[in-house]
C-alpha cells in the first residue's frame, strides 16, 4: 500500500479496541491511581507498552501507555458513575483491582497501598511484570513500486498480523539509496502502531524525494525493516521502488534495447479513448499500467505475451477525471512510461 502527497502525514496509534470487554467511562468524577516499574520477559517495558486496570465484572476502568522505558502511572481506575444506576462503568470501594500488561494477566509486587479501590484519589504503587508474552508477526500487505516527481513526499504502508499471544507494538525503519539519489530522506518512521494479539494494524514512512537531483528520469529502492518494538529481532525486511518521472522517456533512450519502443498516445489530449503503440524487439510478457499525477495506480491492462513487432492498445478513461496521466509500459525487457492529458 501506498499513497503520495506534497504534505506530511503522519499516523498516531494511542487508541486501542479491545473486543469483548466493557470500557469505563473516561468521564468518571473518581479514581484511585496505580504507579510503579513494569517489565515484559525479563526487560524493562518499552514505550508503547500497554497497562489496564479491570474491575471484578471485567470492566475496563482505566489504561496508561507507557511513555517512559519500564515505569507507568499514574494509571487512572475510574470508580462507576453512581449517577447512571444500571450501568457498570467502573469499580465499586471494596472492589478488587486486577491489573493487565499487553493484554497479559500481571504478577504483582504491592510496593505500598493495595490492589483494592479505597477511596477517591488514592495512590498505589504497585510493580508488574509479565513473563509469558510470546512475539511474532506476519506480514499481510507490503508496499508497491510506484511513479513520483521530484519534490513529492511518498507514503508507504506495511500491513501486520500479530501472531503472539499478547499486545504488541511496531516501528518502520527505512532508508533510501542516498548513493543514487542524494538528497532523499526517509521520515515519519511509526515507533507505537499497535495490534492485539490476532489483529491487524499498519505501520508507515514516508518519502521525501529532493526537489533537485538530475534531470533524468529513474529510480531508486527504499530498504525498510518492520519490527516488533517487544523483541527489535523479530523483523521482516524487504524493499520498495520509486520512479522518479521527469520527462516522458525518449524513444532512443540508450538504456533501451534496440527495437524497443513506446510512441506518444494519439490522440493526446483525448477524450475518452486513445491509442498507445509500442515495439517490441523480441517475444514478452507486457502489462500497461496507468497512474495519476499522485502516483496511484488506476487502471492495469495485462496484454498477455506478445510476439515480436508493432502492437497497439486502446485506453478507455471514461471512468476518469480530467487531467495528467503517466503510462507505463512493462515488459520482459525493459520498463518505459509517458505522460498523456485527458480532456472532458
Amino acid at each position: 500500500m501506498n499513497f503520495l502527497k506534497k504534505c506530511v502525514f503522519l499516523i498516531a496509534a494511542t487508541a486501542l479496541a479491545f473486543a469483548g470487554q466493557a470500557v469505563a467511562d473516561t468521564e468518571a468524577p473518581e479514581w484511585v491511581d496505580f504507579y510503579g516499574n513494569v517489565s515484559v520477559n525479563g526487560n524493562p517495558a518499552p514505550v508503547g507498552t500497554v497497562v489496564e486496570a479491570f474491575d471484578p465484572d471485567n470492566v475496563l476502568c482505566g489504561s496508561y501507555i507507557v511513555d517512559s522505558s519500564g515505569i507507568y502511572g499514574f494509571l487512572h481506575a475510574n470508580r462507576d458513575d453512581v449517577d447512571t444506576p444500571g450501568s457498570d462503568e467502573g469499580a465499586n470501594p471494596g472492589d478488587s483491582i486486577r491489573l493487565v500488561v499487553n493484554g497479559i494477566d500481571a504478577a504483582v509486587t504491592v510496593v505500598s497501598g493495595g490492589l483494592t479501590w479505597t477511596s477517591n484519589g488514592d495512590q498505589n504503587n504497585i510493580d508488574l511484570a509479565i513473563t509469558t508474552q510470546t512475539i511474532g508477526f506476519t506480514v499481510l500487505t507490503t508496499p508497491t513500486d510506484t511513479l513520483a516527481a521530484p519534490g513529492w513526499t511518498v507514503t508507504f504502508g506495511v500491513e501486520i498480523r500479530n501472531d503472539g499471544n499478547g499486545t504488541d507494538f511496531y516501528g518502520v525503519n527505512a532508508l533510501p539509496d542516498t548513493n543514487v539519489s542524494p538528497g532523499w530522506s526517509t521520515v515519519n518512521q511509526d515507533s507505537v502502531s499497535h495490534a492485539d494479539a490476532g489483529g491487524t494494524t499498519w505501520v508507515y514512512f514516508d518519502v521525501d524525494l529532493a526537489v533537485f537531483g538530475g534531470g533524468a528520469d529513474t529510480s531508486f529502492m527504499v530498504h525498510y525493516t518492520v519490527y516488533s518494538a517487544i523483541d527489535t529481532s523479530v523483523n521482516y525486511s524487504d524493499w520498495v521502488v520509486i520512479y522518479k518521472s521527469i520527462t516522458d522517456v525518449d524513444d532512443n533512450n540508450p538504456l533501451l534495447p534496440d527495437g524497443f519502443s513506446l510512441a506518444q498516445n494519439y490522440p493526446n489530449p483525448f477524450n475518452p479513448t486513445t491509442t498507445i503503440s509500442f515495439t517490441l524487439p523480441q517475444k514478452s510478457k507486457v502489462s500497461l499500467e496507468i497512474f495519476n499525477t499522485l502516483g496511484q495506480l488506476v487502471d492495469v491492462k495485462n496484454l498477455g505475451n506478445l510476439p515480436v513487432g508493432l502492437h497497439e492498445v486502446e485506453f478507455d478513461a471514461s471512468e476518469l477525471s480530467s487531467g495528467v496521466y503517466f503510462y507505463r509500459l512493462q515488459t520482459d525487457i525493459a520498463s518505459v512510461s509517458k505522460k498523456m492529458l485527458l480532456l472532458k
